[in-house]
């Protein structure tokens, strides 16, 4: 992989092929479970009706219900597509984001030997007092505590066993579903085979779990100046492709509520974690998109941990600049220079896309929100119609513009709670200035702009786990 330094759109990913028996037993297998669902759902219905009960369960819900049977490929097209409002109508991205959370862990069986595989038959010497009971389960991998010889505390990411070949198969049976699907009426024009492209290589990346403890190592020197900011630092000479040691934070696992700290401290919080996210948007370039409220803790300490740097996005240079753009006219209220910067980043603008509506919606949009602070500004609503006005005019966005998005939407709910009155266009606007003046991140991107590192830096998306 290279790295992209002057915004070209990264290499053509070589995606697997499969066998035609192959693909045709698991299409099997996937037509049937769709079917099972499908008749279970319908039942469901019928005999609510005939109860005269409410039906409390819809088919968006049942349709989130096959992906998580149809296993971790699905899971995580799935996951993608929760943030998709431009593409997805809004009940459907609901109900596909609950599979996000934690999903059934490994056996017993399964960690043994995924510890072997790793570490070896004598993986007992290397990690000592290993719990069996994950601290957080994914589709892709799940999380032990354990200790170092010499008494260090630290988190153990093993991959599940058996899942390569699986996943190389759906990935490819999805990716070729995606576009026939775009194919059809009503849905021409949508970005459906590029984006199963760009999220099938990088279902496919999550796999190697070393390049994760790689990003964990680049975040951690990202965010080293920000002082309640703590994140995981990975043991690099334990670590490896189907494994993560990292550092245990202490604290993390304690559960610290927001009002057992003091009004200033929970505002320095605010304030610190807006700041990191804002700095990997505009600065580094390295932006964790999954800062949900599991994956961002608050510790005894009066700090933030970010766990998980599983959904990784590596922005290209012309994205940070078109996001650039778009927080600095949404905080000075110029709905124009907002849709210019969304429509420069589109995937898809053509004769069908109503280029005019698009930008009085925008006007309108920005006009009602911008410069807003946190207690009167719901960022979700902000983008559900950005996303909709998008939808309806024939302007799909980008992946490469969306995912950054995606980062402050995740934090948008601790945010809220720590201190509602923060002012995040506030925040913003100096680290865009400093950005755009040519001083982005220091030393490292630096060294990354004079091609001095180029593994695992290259402007795709990165999923490992979750």
């Amino acid at each position: 992989m290279t790295v992209a330094t002057n915004g070209s759109p990264p290499p053509a990913v070589e995606l697997p092929t499969v066998s035609t028996g192959a693909a045709v037993f698991r299409l099997g297998q996937i037509l049937g479970t769709a079917a099972g669902g499908s008749a279970r759902q319908l039942a469901r219905r019928s005999w609510l009706r005939l109860t005269r009960r409410q039906i409390t369960r819809g088919w968006p819900e049942e349709f989130a219900r096959i992906i998580e049977r149809l296993g971790p490929a699905f899971i995580k097209f799935a996951q993608i597509a929760s943030t998709r409002e431009d593409v997805l109508p809004p009940r459907a991205c609901g109900a596909l984001k609950r599979l996000h959370d934690a999903v059934e862990p490994m056996s017993d069986d399964d960690v043994h030997r995924a510890l072997t595989e790793h570490f070896g038959p004598d993986w007992s010497d290397v990690l000592h007092d290993f719990r069996f009971e994950p601290l957080g389960s994914g589709s892709i991998a799940c999380v032990y505590p354990a200790l170092l010889a010499d008494g260090t505390p630290v988190a153990v990411k093993l991959r599940r066993p058996d899942l390569t070949d699986v996943m190389r198969r759906d990935v490819a049976i999805l990716c070729t579903v995606f576009a026939l699907v775009g194919r059809l009426p009503g849905l021409r024009g949508a970005p459906l085979s590029g984006m199963a492209r760009a999220v099938g290589a990088s279902v496919l990346r999550q796999l190697d779990l070393q390049e994760e403890a790689e990003n964990l190592a680049l975040l951690v020197e990202d965010l080293s100046t920000l002082e309640f900011i703590a994140v995981p630092e990975p043991v690099k000479e334990l670590s490896g492709e189907s494994c993560v040691v990292m550092t245990f934070v202490p604290g993390v696992r304690d559960r610290v509520e927001m009002d057992e700290l003091s009004p200033e401290r929970r505002r320095t919080l605010a304030d610190q974690t807006l700041r990191a996210v804002f700095e990997m948007l505009f600065c580094t370039g390295l932006v964790h998109c999954d800062l949900h409220p599991g994956n961002l803790r608050l510790t005894t300490k009066g700090s933030v941990v970010m766990l998980d740097a599983g959904f990784v996005y590596r922005t290209p240079e012309v994205v940070r600049e078109n996001l650039a753009l778009f927080f600095l006219n949404l905080g000075f209220r110029n709905g124009l220079g907002c849709a210019k910067a969304v429509l420069a980043s589109a995937e898809q603008v053509d004769k069908h896309s109503d280029v005019d509506a698009f930008i009085e919606d925008m006007t309108r949009l920005v006009n009602r929100y911008g410069g807003m602070t946190a207690r009167d500004f719901d960022l979700i609503a902000f983008s559900t119609e950005l996303f909709a006005s998008q939808r309806r005019n024939d302007i799909y966005a980008s992946s490469e513009f969306v995912f950054p998005l995606l980062a402050l939407l995740m934090v948008e709910e601790t945010v809220r709670r720590l201190d509602p009155d923060v002012d995040f266009q506030a925040i913003a606007r100096p680290i865009v200035f400093r950005a755009a003046a040519g001083r982005p991140a220091g030393e490292r991107r630096r060294r990354l702009e004079t091609g001095g590192r180029a593994k695992g830096l290259s402007g795709e998306v990165l999923f490992r786990t979750g």
